[in-house]
C-alpha cells in the first residue's frame, strides 16, 4: 500500500467518533488461538492507523466485548472450545451493529446457514490472507458502522427510509433524487446485494427498491435474499429488463412492485412507492392474524410448524437437539365454570406471558388449543437439556395468579418430546410429547415426563400395532366411510369423501391419524390405497343406481408414497372403467407437499391423472405452502379450507383467511370446500353464495354407505349477513378500484 493511501486512511479515521472515548479510532478485535496469526494482523493492520486488540480465547473476547464497543470483529473460523460461527453469534447478542470477517485456514469450506452467516458476515478470507483485500474489506466495514450510525439518527425524523440497491452509478444517482424530490425520502444507497443485508441487518427500513442486477447477485435470487432480509419492508423492483416473466417470478418471490427503467418517473414512482408500502403493511396484517394466536399473542400451529422444521434444518449440520413441550393447564375447566371465561382468559394470557419470559431468545411458545401450549426448545446440546428447561419453566410459570375475581392457583402438566430423526413432522413430536403429558397427569398432575418414561411401552405398542396391520392388508379388514358433501345455496349433494377406518383384532376403533402413518411407513399403503379407489368406485356406481339423474362425485384421499410408485394413472383407469364412471366423477386429494414434490413418478403421476381427466383437490389448503405457482401448473379443481379455520371461524384471523381461499378459488376457476362444518353458526359465518361446497357433521356424519345420504338437503335461510362474504365483497370491490 502506497505512503498516501495509507495517510489518507489515517486521516479518514483518526477524528472523533460515536466508538470508544479514549482516541475516537475505529476499534478491531481479532479472535484466534495461533499466536503467528494475530501477531501478522497485529502488524499489517496498526500500520493503516486502526486500534486493534487480539484474544487467543473466544472467551475471553466475549468478555472484552462486553466491557467495550468493537466496530469490527475478525476471527478465526476453528478455535479449541468455540467455533467462529458460534462466537460471531455471541456477539450479535452484544452488538448487532458489529460487523464481522473470518478467517479460516479451509477457504472452500460451506459455511452453514446462521444468525452469523446471514446477518453481520461481511466477507471470508483463507489463510494467509492478501493484506490489502483485508484492509479493503476493513474500509467497506467502518462504512457500513458510519452509515448505521447516519441512519440511526435520521430515522428518528419523520421521513421516508428508503435502502436503493442499485450498482450503477449514473442510475443510482437519478433514483436517488427522484426518491429525494417526490417523497420527501432519506435514501441510503448500496452497491452490493451483500452490502445490503448487512444493512437491513441493523437498520430499520420503510422500503427497498432494487434493481436485479448486481455484482454479487442476479435475478430473482435478488429478490429472495433481500425478502429474507428486509422484514416487512416492502420490496419494488427497478430494472432495465422488461418481461412479464420475471416480473411474475420477482412478485411471487416477495417483491411489491416492479417497474422498468425506462417508465422511471418521480411522481410514479412515488405513487407506486406509496402503494407498495400499503399493500404491504395489508400482508403484514393477515399474517399476524394468520401465524399467532388472538388471544395470547403466542405462536400459532401453523407458525410452530414452520419453526420446527427451522430448528431442525439449524440442528442437522451442528448435531444439536430440538425438544417439544406439550403443556397443559390441570383443571383449567373448574376455573372457567367456577369464575367465568373472562377469568380463564385472563388466567391464559398470564401463563403465555410467563411463557415468554421463561424460554430463551431462540425458543418458541405457542397456544395450540384451549389450555393446550406447546414450546419448541431448539440447540439444545444435550437430550437431558430439555428435562432442565422444563423444570425450570414449571417453577417460575406454577406461580398464584391475582385475577379480579380472587386469587387461583396455577398447575401444568408437561410432556417432553425429543427429535430423533431430525425429520420428525410437528404431529409425529407432538403426539409423543401428548403421551408423556397424559402420563404426568396420571401421576399426579403437577409434573413433568421426558420420553424416555414413555418410549419403552410406545415402542412395544407401536410393534403390535404393525404386527395387527399387516394382518389386516393380507386379509382385508378395512373398511371405508363416506361423508357427503353439499352444496350451500341450494342443498344438492355435490360428492362424498371416502375415509379409511380400521378396528383393531379386539373391536376397536384406531384413529387413522395413528394407523394410516404407520401403513405409509411400512409401505402397506400402496396395496391399501389401491382396494380404496376400486371400492369407492364401486360404492359412487351403487349410489347412482338408487338415485337416477343425480351426479355426484367420489374424492379419495391419496398419501404422496402412491406418487411414487409407478401405475397410480392405471389404476384409477382400470377402476372407473371397471365400475363405468366418468373420469370427472373421481376426485383425489392430496395434500400440498405432494404437489411440491419434484420427483419424476409424482409430476409424471399428476399430469397423467389430469390429461386422464380426473379432477384434483387439494386438502387442508391454507396450511402448507400455499402455492400458486403449483395451483396453475397442474390446473387443480378443488380448494379444500381446513378444519381449523371453520372451528375458529368468528375469530377475525380465521375469517381473513377463510375469505381469501374463496377468493383465490373463484377467481381461478376453482370449486372451494369447507371442511368440519358443525353449526347453523358456522355456515352463516361461510354464506351461501360462489357455489360454496360444505362438508360435516351438520350435514351428516361419516357412514358406511352412500345410499345413507339424500340427493339433496334442507338448508334453511341464512339469517345474516355472512362476514366471510362481506370480507370477499370488499376485497374484490377494492381490487377493482
Amino acid at each position: 500500500m502506497s505512503h498516501t493511501r495509507l495517510q489518507q486512511r489515517r486521516r479518514r479515521f483518526d477524528s472523533p467518533s460515536r466508538n470508544d472515548a479514549s482516541d475516537g479510532r475505529r476499534r478491531i478485535l481479532f479472535v484466534d488461538d495461533d499466536p503467528l496469526a494475530g501477531a501478522a494482523f497485529e502488524r499489517s493492520v496498526r500500520r493503516a492507523g486502526y486500534l486493534v486488540e487480539v484474544s487467543r480465547s473466544p472467551y475471553e473476547a466475549i468478555a472484552r466485548a462486553k466491557e467495550r464497543r468493537f466496530d469490527v470483529i475478525v476471527t478465526d473460523l476453528r478455535m479449541p472450545g468455540m467455533d467462529g460461527l458460534t462466537l460471531l453469534e455471541r456477539f450479535r447478542e452484544i452488538d448487532r451493529s458489529c460487523v464481522s470477517i473470518l478467517v479460516t485456514g479451509m477457504p472452500d469450506v460451506d459455511l452453514p446457514r446462521s444468525p452469523a452467516t446471514d446477518g453481520s458476515l461481511l466477507a471470508v478470507f483463507g489463510k494467509p490472507w492478501d493484506d490489502v483485500a483485508m484492509l479493503e474489506s476493513l474500509d467497506r466495514a467502518f462504512t457500513l458502522c458510519e452509515r448505521r450510525s447516519a441512519l440511526s439518527k435520521e430515522h428518528k425524523l419523520d421521513l421516508l427510509r428508503v435502502l436503493l440497491v442499485e450498482d450503477n452509478p449514473a442510475d443510482a444517482f437519478l433514483t436517488k433524487r427522484a426518491l429525494e424530490t417526490h417523497c420527501t425520502a432519506v435514501v441510503e444507497v448500496a452497491h452490493r446485494l451483500r452490502d445490503a443485508e448487512l444493512l437491513l441487518d441493523t437498520c430499520e427500513f420503510d422500503v427497498v427498491v432494487s434493481d436485479l442486477s448486481l455484482p454479487d447477485g442476479r435475478g430473482i435470487d435478488c429478490i429472495r435474499r433481500l425478502r429474507g432480509a428486509a422484514g416487512e419492508a416492502p420490496i419494488v423492483v427497478l430494472t432495465g429488463l422488461e418481461d412479464d416473466e420475471v416480473a411474475g417470478q420477482a412478485l411471487e418471490s416477495g417483491a411489491q412492485e416492479f417497474l422498468t427503467k425506462g417508465e422511471l418517473d418521480g411522481d410514479k414512482l412515488g405513487r407506486v412507492i406509496a402503494f407498495a408500502r400499503h399493500r404491504g403493511r395489508f400482508v403484514a396484517q393477515l399474517t399476524r392474524l394468520a401465524s399467532y394466536d388472538a388471544l395470547t399473542g403466542l405462536a400459532n400451529r401453523r407458525t410452530l410448524r414452520d419453526r420446527l422444521s427451522h430448528a431442525q434444518a439449524v440442528a442437522r449440520p451442528d448435531g444439536s437437539h430440538v425438544a417439544l413441550l406439550a403443556i397443559d393447564l390441570d383443571r383449567f375447566k373448574n376455573i372457567n365454570d367456577t369464575l367465568g371465561h373472562e377469568a380463564g382468559d385472563e388466567l391464559l394470557r398470564v401463563v403465555a406471558q410467563r411463557l415468554q419470559t421463561v424460554i430463551r431468545e431462540h425458543d418458541t411458545a405457542a397456544r395450540l388449543s384451549g389450555d393446550e401450549f406447546a414450546v419448541l426448545l431448539g440447540k439444545l446440546a444435550d437430550p437431558e437439556d430439555a428435562l432442565t428447561i422444563t423444570q425450570r419453566l414449571m417453577t417460575d410459570v406454577q406461580r398464584p395468579v391475582e385475577l379480579v375475581q380472587g386469587t387461583v392457583g396455577v398447575s401444568l402438566s408437561v410432556g417432553i418430546s425429543v427429535s430423533s430423526t431430525g425429520h420428525e413432522t410437528l404431529d409425529e413430536m407432538l403426539r409423543s410429547a401428548d403421551e408423556a403429558m397424559y402420563q404426568a397427569k396420571r401421576g399426579g398432575r403437577g409434573r413433568s415426563v421426558p420420553p424416555a418414561q414413555v418410549a419403552h411401552a410406545r415402542g412395544l405398542e407401536r410393534l403390535s400395532l404393525e404386527m395387527e396391520l399387516r394382518e389386516a392388508v393380507r386379509e382385508q379388514r378395512f373398511t371405508l366411510a363416506y361423508q357427503p358433501q353439499y352444496r350451500l345455496s341450494d342443498g344438492e349433494l355435490a360428492g362424498f369423501e371416502a375415509l379409511l377406518r380400521w378396528r383393531r383384532a379386539d373391536g376397536t376403533p384406531e384413529p387413522p391419524s395413528t394407523f394410516i402413518p404407520i401403513l405409509e411407513e411400512t409401505g402397506l399403503i400402496t396395496k391399501v390405497g389401491k382396494w380404496v379407489v376400486e371400492e369407492s368406485c364401486r360404492e359412487l356406481q351403487r349410489w347412482r343406481a338408487a338415485h337416477p339423474g343425480h351426479d355426484a362425485r367420489m374424492s379419495v384421499n391419496v398419501a404422496g408414497q402412491q406418487f411414487e410408485t409407478p401405475g397410480l394413472v392405471e389404476l384409477v383407469r382400470d377402476a372407473l372403467a371397471t365400475s363405468g364412471l366418468a373420469p370427472n366423477d373421481f376426485e383425489l386429494e392430496i395434500t400440498e407437499s405432494v404437489l411440491m414434490r419434484d420427483t419424476a413418478h409424482a409430476t409424471a403421476a399428476l399430469l397423467g391423472l389430469r390429461n386422464l381427466g380426473v379432477r384434483i383437490a387439494i386438502d387442508d389448503f391454507g396450511t402448507g405452502y400455499s402455492s400458486l405457482a403449483y395451483l396453475k401448473r397442474f390446473n387443480v379443481n378443488t380448494l379444500k379450507i381446513d378444519r381449523s379455520f371453520v372451528a375458529d371461524i368468528e375469530q377475525e384471523a380465521s375469517t381473513c383467511i377463510a375469505s381469501a381461499i374463496i377468493t383465490l378459488g373463484q377467481q381461478l376457476g376453482m370449486e372451494v370446500v369447507a371442511e368440519g362444518v358443525e353449526t347453523w353458526s358456522q355456515a352463516e359465518y361461510l354464506g351461501a353464495a360462489h357455489g360454496l361446497v360444505v362438508q360435516g357433521y351438520l350435514f351428516g356424519r361419516p357412514g358406511p354407505q352412500t345410499t345413507d345420504f339424500a340427493a339433496r338437503v334442507t338448508t334453511p335461510r341464512l339469517s345474516r349477513p355472512s362476514p366471510v362474504l362481506t370480507s370477499w365483497n370488499a376485497s374484490t370491490q377494492t381490487a377493482g378500484e
